[in-house]
């Protein structure tokens, strides 16, 4: 019996993270720029379901604390002014 051992470096690990992060990236960057604003706001909801976690922090400006997890986000009435942290 053989025991077989692989290592995965740090960078390696950091290098792949990093590429797959870059991708998601510009996918979502391209279903924004994709999306008709003048169609409504329906299609940077479904962009907002698809690309981010479910526990997103979301602020603006105009308010002190931010909103926690992506149902109380999508219920706001400030969908329009976000950041996303």
């Amino acid at each position: 019996m053989t025991n077989k051992l692989s290592f995965v470096t740090a960078n390696e690990l950091y290098r792949d993270s990093y590429a797959s992060s870059q991708s998601q990236e510009r996918a979502l960057n391209a279903a924004i720029v994709q999306a008709e604003i003048g169609e409504g706001y329906e299609q940077f909801l479904e962009i907002f379901d698809a690309f981010y976690a479910d526990d997103v922090e979301v602020s603006s400006e105009s308010q002190e604390e931010p909103i926690r997890g992506k149902a109380a986000a999508r219920s706001s009435s400030r969908a329009s002014c976000f950041r996303f942290t």
